[in-house]
C-alpha cells in the first residue's frame, strides 16, 4: 500500500512538472526584454519591445500605468518590425506615469500577462549607431615600426621592431590615450574586448535584432563606465607604442580621446594585438684563426751559383764521353 501511494505520489509530481514546463519557456520577464526608442523627424518618439521568446509569435499588447487595469479598458495592437519580428510597439505619449506596465496576450494562453517596464533604460537608434561606429570615429592605422629596440637575446644581438597606432585624423586636434593591456585582472577591458570583437564581426549582421540590442546595451553601458574613469595620457606625434616590453600575442584596448578646436570631445576604443618583428639577428664576431705554412727557400749565394757551373760541367762531359764510344763502336762494327 505504501509503495501503490509513493508511486502515485510520484506520478503527480512528474505530471505537475511536465505540465508547468510550457508555461515556464512562455513567461515573459525583464530577464528576456530589451527596449530600443527612436524619435522622426517630426520629434514623435516611440518605444519597440522586444520579447525573445515571442519574436516569432503572433501576440498582442497594451500599455497602462497601472498593474490592475481591466482588459476591456485596454487598447490592443499587433505590430511587427521591418525584419518581420513581432514586437510591442509604445507611443511615448500614450506614457504618462513613471511606470509602465505592459499587457501580452496571445492563442493558447490562459490569461494576460502583465511586465513592468522600465523605458528609461530602453537604448535609443542613435546609442545604437554610436556603438556600431565604435573604432571607426577616430581614424588610426597600425604601423609595425614605430620603434626599435636593441636587446641580446641568447647572446646574440637583435634589433626588434615595436608597432602601435598611427592617428590619421587630418583636424587640428589635441589627442589623448589610455592603454590597457587584456588580462585576467582586467575583467572589465577583457570583456570590452570580447564585446568589441562581436560587434566587428561579419556575424553580428545575422544576428536577431533581440541578440543586437542585448550586445549593444552591455557594450554601451560598460564603454562609457571605462571612459568616465579613464587616467588620459597625452599622444605624442600622433603616435600610440605599445609598450616596450610587450611579447608576441598581447592584446590591448586603447581608449581615445580627441579634443577639436571648437572644444567638441570625441572618444573610441582601438584593439590592438602586439606584433614584435624581429630583424637583423647579427652574430657575436668570431675570431677565426689562420695557420699560414710557408716553404723555406735557400738563400741565392755566389757559393750556389759555383756550385750549379760545375754540375753543368759534369753532365756536359758525360754527354761528350757517351757520343764519342757511340762512334767508336760504328767503326768497330764496319
Amino acid at each position: 500500500m505504501k509503495n501503490f501511494k509513493a508511486k502515485l505520489t510520484g506520478a503527480i509530481v512528474l505530471f505537475m512538472i511536465i505540465m508547468l514546463v510550457p508555461m515556464i519557456v512562455l513567461a515573459v520577464t525583464n530577464e528576456n526584454v530589451q527596449i530600443i526608442s527612436n524619435t522622426d523627424e517630426q520629434g514623435n518618439k516611440e518605444y519597440i519591445v522586444y520579447i525573445q521568446e515571442l519574436m516569432q509569435t503572433n501576440f498582442a499588447s497594451a500599455v497602462s500605468n497601472s498593474e490592475t487595469t481591466p482588459e476591456q479598458d485596454l487598447t490592443f495592437v499587433t505590430a511587427r518590425d521591418g525584419e518581420g519580428n513581432y514586437v510591442a510597439q509604445i507611443d511615448a505619449n500614450a506614457v504618462t506615469g513613471e511606470t509602465t506596465y505592459l499587457y501580452v496576450k496571445y492563442d493558447g494562453q490562459e490569461s494576460t500577462e502583465v511586465l513592468e517596464l522600465d523605458l528609461s533604460k530602453a537604448l535609443d537608434k542613435t546609442d545604437m549607431e554610436y556603438v556600431e561606429n565604435t573604432t571607426k570615429r577616430i581614424g588610426t592605422k597600425t604601423v609595425s615600426d614605430l620603434v626599435e629596440i636593441n636587446e641580446e637575446i641568447d647572446g646574440v644581438q637583435t634589433k626588434r621592431t615595436v608597432g602601435g597606432l598611427q592617428i590619421t585624423d587630418i583636424d587640428n586636434a589635441t589627442y589623448q590615450y589610455q592603454l590597457t593591456k587584456v588580462t585576467d585582472d582586467t575583467p572589465s577591458y577583457s570583456r570590452l574586448f570580447n564585446l568589441a570583437n562581436e560587434l566587428n564581426d561579419d556575424e553580428y549582421k545575422n544576428k536577431d535584432m533581440y541578440s543586437k540590442l542585448q550586445l549593444v546595451s552591455e557594450f554601451y553601458t560598460l564603454y562609457n563606465q571605462l571612459i568616465e574613469g579613464a587616467t588620459w595620457t597625452d599622444v605624442v606625434n600622433k603616435e600610440i607604442r605599445q609598450p616596450n616590453d610587450a611579447v608576441e600575442g598581447d592584446q590591448y584596448i586603447v581608449l581615445i580621446r580627441k579634443t577639436a578646436e571648437d572644444g567638441t570631445v570625441t572618444t573610441d576604443a582601438k584593439l590592438m594585438k602586439s606584433e614584435l618583428l624581429e630583424e637583423d639577428r647579427v652574430e657575436p664576431a668570431r675570431e677565426e684563426k689562420r695557420t699560414v705554412q710557408e716553404t723555406a727557400k735557400l738563400p741565392i749565394t755566389g757559393d750556389s751559383i759555383v756550385l750549379f757551373v760545375a754540375l753543368a760541367i759534369v753532365v756536359i762531359a758525360l754527354i761528350i764521353v757517351f757520343v764519342r764510344m757511340k762512334k767508336l763502336n760504328k767503326k768497330e762494327d764496319k
